[in-house]
């Protein structure tokens, strides 16, 4: 009974057709995080951008908060990296000009990652626990001030930038078995009379286990909401997207407890795209084939690439191209390079087709 149980729970969680008609922002995307010495100038970065454009790049994500807590704009709120101009205001501004939609990459949880950013060490009662009782760098979604401060970054982007979307990423529990604080704790207990690491210490997928991975879930569900509520609050017309570890973050053994699903069926993204770093042809097909299934068919879902291009140049072409053929096969609405900085290399080559992408040509095999 208990096994129906837990398999019913997940089931609910995944199956719920999305109800969300969303929009697309092209069919050719590419992470920024300029690096690799692209983007030392503000004259360089723009001839970065034009050159993506020239390729046939639709859409931009260029770094606005950073794994470190850190940004790359002109903040006043969190501490700066050490880029001596506005690099996300110059994207912005070379993207529009090319027609290209710019959706800001911002990182959620993670605020400091493997070392604390000067928020997080000012204030570790808001970070994750583990069960050791060690504080990490991750935002903990359950504590109040902590999604408050998230929600006043994403303000202060949506009000001083010319954006079009904001691209969710980390809006998740870190891959550590987290949270074990005092506030989590307590708050799980209170709700279903279970310890949490007693909870967790069952056998995953119990019944005790998935309670309590269900109750995590409600915490970053409540957090994406709060953010979609703060974007629409101050540019109505922007859209929310989220970079997701995909279907296979619902089976038993995984704890980062991104409900994507769920934030699918309320509406609260406009498109989505999941990972689709895979090395291997037929588990990149694969999980393709199940998060096109999971986004459902009115949400724009684009398969996000990691695009490695170093090594033998034409193999590497080869294999992007296919990448974006098997996406196209698989019922995604487009692709989104991980990151653009390693794509270049590639992009006169790959210029063909996603010229042929983004014009309607590279049709489903039949």
């Amino acid at each position: 009974m208990k096994r129906f149980l837990v398999a019913l729970l997940i089931v609910l969680v995944i199956a719920v057709p999305g109800l969300a008609a969303g929009k697309s922002p092209g069919v050719v995307g590419a992470y920024m995080n300029y690096s690799r010495g692209y983007s030392d100038t503000p004259e360089e970065l723009t001839a970065f951008v034009n050159e993506a454009a020239d390729a046939g790049v639709q859409f931009l994500l260029p770094y606005a908060r950073t794994t470190e807590g850190t940004a790359y704009y002109d903040s006043k709120i969190m501490p700066h990296t050490k880029k001596p101009f506005d690099a996300f205001k110059v994207v912005i501004e070379a993207a529009h000009k090319r027609g290209m939609q710019v959706h800001p990459w911002f990182v959620v949880n993670a605020d400091g990652f493997s070392e604390f950013s000067p928020i997080t060490a000012a204030h570790p009662d808001w970070c994750m626990m583990d069960k050791n009782g060690k504080r990490i760098a991750w935002l903990d979604p359950s504590c109040p001030e902590a999604r408050q401060y998230i929600v006043s970054i994403v303000k202060e982007i949506a009000a001083n930038y010319d954006i079009d979307g904001l691209s969710l990423d980390y809006l998740r529990y870190a891959e550590t078995k987290t949270c074990y604080c005092d506030r989590c704790k307590t708050a799980f207990k209170a709700e279903f009379g279970i310890d949490a690491i007693e909870a967790d210490n069952i056998k995953n997928g119990s019944w005790n286990w998935a309670k309590w991975r269900l109750w995590r879930y409600r915490q970053t569900n409540q957090l994406a909401r709060e953010i979609r509520a703060a974007l629409k609050e101050v540019k109505p017309d922007a859209d929310m997207s989220a970079y997701v570890w995909g279907a296979q973050s619902y089976g038993t053994g995984w704890g980062i407890c991104q409900d994507w699903k769920t934030w699918v069926k309320e509406g609260l993204l406009d498109w989505v795209n999941p990972m689709g770093y895979y090395s291997i042809r037929s588990e990149y097909i694969t999980a393709a084939k199940w998060n096109r299934e999971m986004a459902g068919t009115e949400l724009p879902m684009l398969v996000t690439m990691a695009v490695r291009s170093r090594g033998d140049k034409a193999a590497a072409v080869a294999r992007t191209t296919q990448q974006i053929r098997d996406a196209v096969d698989c019922g995604a609405d487009g692709v989104v390079f991980f990151t653009l900085e390693d794509a270049r290399p590639l992009l006169k080559d790959l210029s063909p087709v996603l010229h042929d992408l983004a014009n309607g040509k590279l049709k489903k095999a039949q």
